[in-house]
């Protein structure tokens, strides 16, 4: 069932359009959710890269983008994860394909395990075929073996690589994979 705002996947599962006035949950949510999987990338522990994109002046830009919806994803009733998606937006590695990127995907260590993921991917493929488009597209970490896999594991093949230019990364950590699945034919 799809509303104005709310997109309810199950009982238990429904994404919620972010708006301006979510700032600061939005904030306090990626202030406690980014650091447990990502604190390594950075020697500040991942506050710089929090502030750069999720303080407010960025999550207003990021809502300002036509055709990107950014939610937050609510598991029985409590805030657990972001979805942002971009619609119409080509992949390096197939630039001639219509496509969708799943632009920001992060989830609460305390559902990982539950399904959850594997229900906003199967969500944003549905996406993919309602729009006419064929391929859903990604990228993660290529040190991130754990998240490449549940992509691999979920259809996803991989793509190009290429370095992420952040001078407040730990340089080893700064290689990107693209992961794509396209609809079958």
């Amino acid at each position: 069932m799809i509303t104005d705002t709310t997109i309810v996947l199950s009982p238990q599962l429904r994404l919620q359009l972010i708006t301006a006035e979510d700032h600061a949950q939005h904030l306090a949510l990626m202030q406690r959710i980014y650091p447990p999987a990502f604190a390594y990338l950075w020697p500040d522990g991942g506050a710089w890269y929090i502030n750069h994109v999720h303080r407010k002046a960025a999550l207003l830009a990021d809502l300002a983008v036509a055709n990107a919806p950014y939610y937050h994803v609510y598991h029985r009733g409590a805030l657990r994860g972001i979805l942002r998606l971009k619609r119409e937006s080509a992949c390096p590695d197939h630039p001639d394909l219509l496509a969708l990127k799943l632009d920001r995907l992060y989830l609460d260590d305390a559902v990982r395990g539950q399904g959850i993921g594997t229900t906003l991917i199967d969500y944003c493929k549905q996406l993919v075929r309602q729009q006419g488009a064929c391929l859903l597209w990604l990228e993660r970490m290529d040190t991130n073996a754990a998240t490449i896999g549940f992509y691999q594991k979920n259809g996803f093949k991989p793509g190009g690589r290429f370095r992420l230019t952040f001078a407040e990364m730990y340089p080893h950590f700064r290689g990107m994979q693209r992961l794509w699945w396209r609809v079958p034919t």
